[in-house]
């Protein structure tokens, strides 16, 4: 075994990381973790259109955990390091495939592991690792069609799809990308094939469906799969977002970019300048190796399709991240894919992987997993033990997560005392005071680091001037204050 291990050493590396993850699981849920863990605990919204099984899986197998101590969403992270393992594992499946040599099968998961874009999901209750890991198996699959063609490779391919499908939406262009090549394949008893398996799609999406409503009907059934964008969860691209988010997310997608690093490097000078310098010089080593690198030929047919085939699926992915104003989580398979080119295009192409992927771990390591993993990023907690100890209304900034936070607390999202500002008419407020209720709001005061939320201009973030609680800010003042890394959050009270 440690022979193996030894001659195969991207085992070791996947290992690694695997420990590493577990390690620095997010001590920072985000709102969506508490709100996937709540549905997996309560089975209350457990099929959500976007991500119809995440939350379903989350509730089987947290089944034999019920009676224990261990905690859900911890259960659920720790879930997804697996399926992060399980992804290095396909890609080395797949690169083995080329008959590349230990070495730079290595190098490509170490690139992979120190990305950021990955790092941040595999750590917590999201639902983007395991698509991803349903998506490298379809490109696993259509790999090896276009080598040899079997009617086994083309089931399992449009199985993989399918279910990776149901695991987010995002699939569908791994789906439509592996379809035009059975396509272009010309056997129509492989087309047959795949699109019969592919209706798993729309029969699971009609039993969720006629489950929740008793009743179907293509309307029915368009609304709930197209919910998010109906209901504006998902917002249609805003012009000035678009290039600036576009461009932080893609940068995001390899390193940790975010106000609170300011903070951290403040608190910790020496580390922090040798952290970057460190950084600089593997940047450096990775951007010389870049000019050393040779061109491939390409000279196998089927390898020109699996080509083809691999810059579609990153069009598509990067266009529609692009489109979501440069939603990060539809950017995760983009390392994955750029690796898969740049081996088939090049040659001598690991010290640039090493280069490069040892710049992001070093960066990452310091930046990005240990705050996130071991320090306090937000009041988001803070707030909501308040909710739920107070009896009074809250006029929230970030409602949604206080909310879900309190869901995931108390079993029950059933929470009739938080508001965002945008829902505080004259009327109800004039009714607060007259019940002499105690109104709590952390829109005034504080101290916000730079994040992508901050920056990115919202359809709904626009409050008018006369919204009452900005119209009586002079009535309220300072109650509590909650301190994280790079912020102060203040909870001002209204005085009577």
């Amino acid at each position: 075994m440690i022979r193996y291990l030894l001659r195969n050493y991207s085992w070791i590396i996947i290992i690694f990381f695997g420990l590493l993850y577990v390690i620095f699981l997010s001590n920072n849920p985000t709102s969506d973790s508490y709100s996937n863990a709540f549905s997996s605990i309560t089975q209350e919204e457990m099929f959500r259109p976007h991500h119809l099984l995440y939350s379903a899986l989350g509730y089987i197998i947290y089944l034999p955990f019920q009676s224990t101590f261990i905690e859900p969403i911890r259960l659920f992270q720790a879930v997804n390091v697996i399926f992060a393992m399980a992804c290095f594992i396909v890609v080395r499946i797949i690169l083995l495939r080329l008959h590349l040599k230990e070495p730079l099968i290595a190098a490509s998961i170490f690139f992979l592991g120190s990305c950021f874009g990955f790092q941040r999901f595999a750590i917590d209750n999201e639902c983007y690792i395991i698509s991803l890991f349903f998506s490298l198996l379809s490109i696993n699959f259509i790999q090896t069609f276009l080598i040899k063609n079997k009617t086994y490779k083309v089931v399992l391919c449009a199985l993989f799809c399918s279910i990776g499908c149901l695991f987010h939406q995002i699939v569908i262009f791994t789906w439509l990308c592996c379809f035009v090549v059975i396509i272009f394949n010309r056997n129509w008893k492989y087309i047959l094939y795949f699109s019969l398996i592919s209706l798993i799609i729309p029969i699971a999406y009609s039993f969720v469906v006629c489950f929740q409503q008793e009743a179907i009907s293509i309307n029915s059934l368009m609304s709930f799969v197209l919910n998010d964008y109906l209901n504006q969860n998902a917002e249609m691209p805003i012009l000035k977002n678009v290039v600036l988010m576009s461009s932080i997310s893609f940068v995001r997608t390899f390193f940790q970019v975010h106000g609170y690093m300011v903070s951290l490097f403040y608190l910790h000078p020496i580390i922090g300048t040798l952290i970057v310098l460190v950084t600089l010089v593997f940047l450096t080593l990775g951007i010389v190796s870049l000019f050393k690198i040779k061109r491939n030929k390409i000279t196998l047919f089927q390898e020109r399709r699996f080509l083809r085939f691999s810059w579609w699926l990153l069009i598509y992915n990067l266009a529609f991240a692009v489109f979501s104003n440069g939603n990060a989580e539809f950017m995760v398979i983009i390392p994955f894919i750029i690796v898969i080119l740049s081996i088939y295009y090049f040659e001598n192409i690991r010290p640039v992987l090493y280069g490069f992927g040892f710049a992001m771990y070093v960066w990452n390591l310091f930046f990005a997993l240990t705050p996130i993993g071991l320090l306090n990023l937000n009041s988001n907690e803070e707030i909501a033990n308040l909710v739920q100890k107070e009896d009074a209304v809250f006029v929230l900034k970030d409602k949604v997560a206080v909310d879900n936070i309190v869901a995931y607390n108390q079993r029950n999202q059933n929470i009739n005392n938080t508001f965002k500002i945008s829902e505080v008419s004259p009327e109800q407020f004039d009714i607060w005071v007259k019940e002499n209720k105690t109104i709590y709001t952390d829109y005034f005061g504080g101290k916000e680091s730079l994040s992508r939320a901050n920056i990115a201009q919202s359809r709904t973030n626009n409050i008018p001037t006369n919204n009452p609680i900005l119209k009586n800010k002079k009535y309220f003042t300072p109650k509590y204050k909650f301190t994280s890394l790079g912020q102060e959050k203040e909870i001002w009270s209204y005085s009577y």
